[in-house]
């Protein structure tokens, strides 16, 4: 995930009256990462950050972040695939699916 906007995660921050300092503290990162973050420093963050990040500033995490474009083709499920048929125990399936 990327940042939208730096400048309107540190407004969101100073708004919820959390310094840098505390915010890390309340997502389990560093000062330091919220300053680059806030800086557009660092440009990608994991999925766990930006929900925390938007729990503590009381925003909908699609307003401060945006899908990388890696991250919204892994979310599409692949409608042409087929589930893999249930197998007894102790069952062993070739590779084009039959009982071998």
């Amino acid at each position: 995930m990327k940042v939208k906007d730096p400048g309107m995660l540190r407004r969101w921050r100073r708004q919820e009256n959390l310094s840098q300092e505390q915010l890390g503290f309340l997502v389990k990162r560093s000062q330091t990462t919220i300053h680059l973050l806030e800086t557009g420093r660092m440009t990608r963050l994991s999925e766990d950050l930006a929900l925390a990040l938007a729990v503590r500033l009381k925003r909908p995490w699609n307003e401060l972040f945006e899908l990388e474009d890696e991250e919204r083709l892994g979310r599409r499920t692949d409608s042409g695939a087929r589930p893999s048929p249930p197998q007894e125990p102790g069952s062993v399936s070739a590779p084009d699916g039959s009982q071998a």
